[in-house]
């Protein structure tokens, strides 16, 4: 068993915790939160065995092996340093850092500690994924010269608009996810998911591009990001404001892969153009994180092999490519 803590108090901190439990390999040993009461009520909840608003206590509890990070995008860099000097190994929630510099960072110091860095992009973890990836990757090499390419929606209406709304009518602060401060957004909080699956399938882009309709305040309430490939490119629609039941679409030759929620991967179908269909997903997990926990945990225990070195690094290196065309799309944005 995993002896792990946690870091934030709102329902995806739950929803690892319930996941994490499902596994039956890890332990829930505290619940750090800034806010006392928010971390007695989920650590009563979740049978922790203890609760902190003091985070040098979990830092410096020798029975503590990972810390879960669900904080505001914006401390999760300096938490997560903290916790990697403690020797710890951390998971850390989308998006993990806010620059490449943060990336080379944190992960500069794990490795110097001799620790794993984690970044909880749970659908990329899923086994949902790891049967969807082989099948698109087949049809790309069978084809001589696969024109293929991609439309990705990730349309989310946040339970926070409305208080954000009222908020800006009102001159208190903005709720976190619609935060510069916070690096809030709907870029860093959505399009972390279809990033990861672009870039794993088609590398990365030759140039990047971001609309972005934002609030005059840095933080963009939607838009369609561009990623330029030489014979093709990949739109991606994040907008956090609507609530959109369209589906992804990879196009591959005259096949089309419809993805059902881009987040989760949930339901996947192959159409062709003479409209046959046939479903090749259809699984709904009982928790979204149940693949990726068990996958972290493999990393931590088992025994540390070429297969092992080389599967790490490659989530390493899609997490820095990630991060790297997010700065960018930022930036084409002027965002930062």
């Amino acid at each position: 068993m995993l002896n792990y803590a946690t870091i934030g108090s709102s329902w995806i901190t739950e929803q690892m915790m319930n996941a994490a439990r499902l596994t039956q390999r890890y332990h829930l040993t505290a619940v750090y939160s800034r806010y006392l009461d928010s971390a007695k009520q989920l650590a009563q909840k979740h049978d922790a065995d203890y609760f902190t608003n003091e985070l040098n206590n979990i830092l410096y509890d020798p029975k503590i092996e990972v810390i879960y990070i669900a904080s505001p995008n914006s401390f999760h860099f300096q938490q997560a340093i903290q916790a990697v000097k403690a020797k710890k190994h951390v998971i850390i929630e989308k998006p993990m850092v806010t620059s490449s510099a943060q990336w080379h960072e944190l992960y500069s110091l794990a490795d110097e500690v001799g620790v794993y860095v984690f970044e909880a992009a749970m659908h990329y973890h899923s086994r949902n994924y790891s049967r969807l990836k082989p099948l698109i990757k087949h049809k790309m090499k069978e084809l001589d010269s696969p024109l293929y390419g991609a439309n990705f929606n990730m349309g989310q209406y946040s339970s926070r608009y409305e208080t954000y709304l009222e908020s800006k009518e009102k001159g208190w602060q903005v709720p976190n996810v619609f935060n510069a401060d916070f690096h809030g957004g709907s870029l860093m909080d959505l399009g972390v998911y279809p990033l990861y699956i672009a870039l794993d399938l088609f590398g990365l882009p030759e140039s990047v591009y971001y609309h972005a309709i934002d609030d005059g305040r840095q933080v963009d309430l939607f838009g369609t990001v561009i990623l330029k490939y030489a014979q093709t490119q990949v739109s991606i629609f994040l907008s956090k404001t609507v609530h959109s039941l369209m589906p992804s679409e990879i196009y591959i030759g005259q096949e089309t892969f419809i993805i059902n929620d881009i987040s989760r991967l949930t339901k996947v179908s192959l159409v062709n153009t003479e409209g046959k269909k046939a479903q090749i997903i259809d699984y709904l997990p009982a928790n979204p994180m149940f693949d990726e926990l068990l996958s972290f945990s493999d990393m931590i225990h088992e025994e540390k092999t070429i297969h092992q070195e080389i599967l790490y690094e490659n989530w390493r290196q899609l997490s820095l490519q990630v991060v790297q065309v997010l700065e960018l799309l930022r930036q084409s944005a002027k965002l930062l």
